[in-house]
């Protein structure tokens, strides 16, 4: 058993080859371009390490620190409000056929367009970015989340019931083997959603958290500083990208056992 785990362990660091692949092939021609051109938008690998660094060294990262406790906060709420709409709408078929034509077309919204009319309501407010983080990831989760409650095999579901199984057993053996993989690819896609709008958010407001840095450092023309907070936070999203779809590939095999 012990000897498996490592041997797993690589397996799964070696499917991760080609996108380290493009990832630093992609590193490669940006310190050949910034080193051959020299264009303004485009400072060299080396300077972004540099200013990266900097940044951890000094300090000013510890504005991460509020981004995220709200980014938790808002991504708790969107889960638990998730969990009971998709739950009302794929067991209700009337509610189901009332609202879920109107997410659909929610998804065409121009989200970033209402955190300005979210500051008029809330103000520069921690309130304010939660809302954000809420808006951009709620309905692309419940949506996802519909489809996996729905997913649930009927015969499964009656042949537990004509065994005398319970809510409980049903829920456990049948219900979610069936549709975890789905709930995490809706998990996953909400995460980063939510990251986009807790930056969006906090650009806006321009006086906090990372989207603070990313804002100073555009108005001062830092383009070194500025690729060193974006790509920060892009790494975040990977990591919570890469988590989750480990996550979901486990419970795809826990779905077919």
């Amino acid at each position: 058993m012990s000897e498996r785990r490592p041997a797993s362990a690589l397996r799964g660091v070696l499917r991760l080859w080609p996108q380290a692949a493009s990832g630093a092939g992609l590193i490669g021609l940006w310190e050949l371009d910034a080193s051959l051109r020299h264009p303004t938008w485009l400072p060299t690998v080396e300077s972004v390490a540099s200013s990266w660094w900097q940044l951890v060294t000094s300090g000013a990262f510890r504005v991460a620190t509020t981004s995220l406790e709200t980014l938790g906060i808002g991504l708790v709420a969107v889960l638990a409000a998730g969990a009971l709409v998709a739950g009302l709408l794929a067991r209700f078929r009337l509610l189901d056929e009332a609202l879920t034509p109107l997410l659909n077309a929610a998804m065409s919204t121009p989200v970033v367009a209402l955190v300005p009319v979210f500051v008029m309501i809330w103000g520069f407010t921690d309130t304010t970015r939660v809302i954000a983080v809420v808006t951009f990831a709620f309905v692309p989760l419940v949506l996802q989340w519909i489809v996996a409650l729905k997913s649930v095999p009927e015969h499964l579901t009656e042949m537990s019931h004509a065994f005398a199984g319970g809510r409980l057993a049903l829920t456990r053996t049948i219900v979610l083997p069936a549709v975890a993989p789905l709930l995490l690819n809706g998990a996953r896609i909400a995460v980063v959603q939510a990251i986009k709008g807790l930056i969006t958010a906090e650009m806006i407001i321009g006086v906090v958290g990372v989207g603070k840095l990313i804002v100073t450092a555009s108005e001062t023309f830092d383009m070194a500083q500025l690729y060193a907070v974006v790509l920060t936070v892009v790494a975040v999203s990977v990591a919570s990208y890469v988590v989750l779809s480990t996550l979901e590939h486990r419970s795809s095999r826990w779905a077919d056992a």
